[in-house]
């Protein structure tokens, strides 16, 4: 584990915290090592949370198993898996890659006890709804499946299978080559480091139900960046992926990110042939344009058509796809977000490259709106002869949270 930025708040200064929490104090404690008394320093949520945000976070709740979390911890486990809200390794802890490629922040969940694990579990399950746990689940279940197809070899980088197509990015795409974004290769390749018990959690910022504070989850195929700033939830960027599509493992059958799949191809095939040509986007993807390692800028000029300028029923199998993102998150939040996007379709565009349909390992789609953004991306199999898909989830105005 490589060294962070000691968080704000250290084990001596806990139960002063909680009482302030309990008197209604706004903010946390910072806690000098080297000084005999703490002191309180506020953090207020940012002006432009309340500007952009959309209200209805369960955040309480959030904090509540969070804090149930940190309970089970050693000092020493409190110090990996707390960072400073600020902290850089926030942008760069996150891949569609095996964590021997790009390492994770935080606690590796096979390495805690059971009760660790449940306790780490139910974070997730707090944030997440129904929909979007259950979506965590069967995504951790297809890296346990690639797992099992390894021969118990461990390949390194987890990467060799993967697929080398040449991308032509858009005008103004980054070209660095960075894992994961435009220039470089799609994560792929099973492996022994492939699994459910490759997955970390971590927290940027104390959890605080009047500060701002991240949580970030993630493994191979998922990355979740859940920022919360009092009554205001951001899960951008979020990472889901899976390969292949469809599987059985232990005699039960699975497909992860079905109603993605289906939503987003339903939305961009009810565009009529002329929208269609108008809808594509100049060049070629064989992955995520603003996917790990690649932060923005956004594209200042959207490329697709107007959802805005479609019918009604065609508005509607736009916010059905955008709904299977949205609705991961707590039911309340998702709504108000949901509302939002919806009400911007008038600045909101979709396109696509490559292909339409759900086959083609070439089918690449995207909404671009100013606040939502989604990307959804077919590629050859790296570990299967099957599709291989990527997407990524970011809102425009709260990316990794708020400034």
């Amino acid at each position: 584990m490589s060294s962070h930025t000691r968080p704000v708040l250290r084990r001596p200064v806990v139960l002063a915290a909680c009482l302030s929490v309990a008197l209604g104090t706004v903010g946390y404690l910072a806690f000098d090592p080297g000084s005999a008394s703490a002191t309180v320093a506020k953090q207020a949520v940012p002006a432009s949370a309340a500007r952009t945000g959309a209200g209805g976070a369960n955040t309480a709740e959030v904090v509540k198993a969070a804090d149930a979390f940190l309970a089970t911890l050693s000092d020493e486990q409190k110090d990996a898996v707390l960072y400073d809200f600020d902290d850089e390794a926030k942008k760069t802890g996150w891949s569609n890659f095996p964590t021997p490629v790009v390492e994770r922040n935080g606690l590796k969940l096979g390495d805690l006890t059971d009760a660790q694990d449940a306790a780490a579990m139910k974070v997730m399950e707090a944030a997440l709804s129904k929909q979007g746990y259950e979506e965590l689940v069967e995504i951790r279940k297809a890296d346990d499946y690639l797992a099992s197809l390894s021969d118990g070899e461990d390949t390194g980088d987890g990467a060799s299978a993967s697929p080398t197509a040449t991308r032509t990015p858009p005008s103004g795409a980054p070209t660095d080559g960075a894992t994961g974004g435009p220039g470089g290769p799609g994560g792929g390749g099973g492996g022994a480091n492939f699994g459910s018990e490759w997955y970390y959690l971590s927290f940027f910022g104390q959890p605080s139900r009047t500060g701002e504070f991240t949580v970030q989850y993630g493994g191979h195929h998922a990355a979740y960046n859940i920022t919360y700033a009092g009554n205001n939830v951001t899960m951008s960027p979020t990472l889901t992926a899976v390969e292949p599509e469809e599987f059985v493992l232990d005699d039960k059958a699975y497909a992860p990110l079905a109603d993605k799949r289906a939503a987003t191809i339903g939305a961009v095939q009810s565009l009529t042939a002329d929208e269609l040509a108008a809808a594509e986007i100049d060049g070629s993807f064989d992955d995520l344009y603003l996917g790990p390692g690649n932060d923005g800028p956004f594209p200042t000029e959207p490329e697709g058509v107007l959802v805005g300028s479609l019918t009604k029923k065609q508005q509607a199998k736009v916010t059905a796809m955008l709904r299977t993102w949205v609705d991961d998150l707590d039911e309340k939040a998702a709504a108000r977000l949901l509302a939002k996007y919806v009400a911007e379709y008038d600045e909101t565009y979709i396109g696509w490259s490559g292909g339409t349909t759900i086959d083609n390992d070439q089918t690449y789609v995207r909404l671009d709106g100013p606040s939502a953004w989604i990307e959804f991306s077919n590629q050859p199999g790296a570990s299967t002869d099957e599709i291989h898909q990527h997407t990524i989830f970011r809102d425009e105005t709260s990316d990794y949270g708020w400034e």
